[in-house]
């Protein structure tokens, strides 16, 4: 006898019956969504906030937002793109937060907190570019982010984002051939 063949459903198909079946219907299509997005979710909050339970709150919390708010999905096809954008601005709303903590306990006393740092190369070519560009060329190549979900999770028109990003590949480009000159004229 066969094994029985797992057919895989599109993420259209499951918002299309969360939104339309019965509650158990429902629960069972939304578990399949979180189980196919929850490493993806869990890995990309653990790379910006660097704290494994943190990332873990923060999935959760954008999983419990797309389950309230999956009726204004416009494109169900587009599931994926839309929870990392909830993912995202859930990480942002906590970093502002906690920065905003932060920032109110290093009147009295230094942050307990500790990040750890990115590796030392990569914290060497971001530092050539302003913040905002080394945040969205992170979306960008970390995340796998499009332009156009950056343009939308950080309410910037596509061409800011375009913008910022031709900017910062240029930045490191000319910081690693000035560096390269360096390099020959020492030798």
């Amino acid at each position: 006898m066969n094994a029985p063949v797992r057919l895989e459903v599109s993420d259209a198909a499951l918002v299309l019956r969360v939104r339309n079946q019965s509650r158990e219907q429902s629960d069972a299509a939304f578990a399949i969504l979180v189980e196919r997005y929850q490493d993806y979710l869990r890995g990309m909050l653990h790379q910006l906030c660097r704290n494994r339970a943190q990332a873990e709150d923060l999935a959760q919390a954008a999983f419990f937002k797309a389950w309230r708010k999956l009726d204004t999905l416009r494109d169900p096809a587009r599931f994926g793109a839309w929870l990392k954008q909830l993912a995202y601005r859930e990480f942002l709303h906590d970093y502002r937060r906690h920065k905003l903590v932060l920032r109110e306990a290093s009147t009295e006393t230094e942050p307990s907190a500790h990040v750890d740092p990115l590796p030392e190369n990569l914290q060497v070519l971001l530092t050539q570019c302003s913040p905002i560009e080394a945040e969205l060329l992170i979306l960008s190549y970390a995340f796998e982010f499009t332009q156009t979900e950056i343009a939308a999770a950080r309410g910037m028109s596509v061409g800011t984002v375009k913008s910022h990003l031709h900017r910062a590949k240029a930045r490191i480009s000319a910081w690693l051939e000035n560096s390269q000159l360096a390099g020959a004229t020492e030798e």
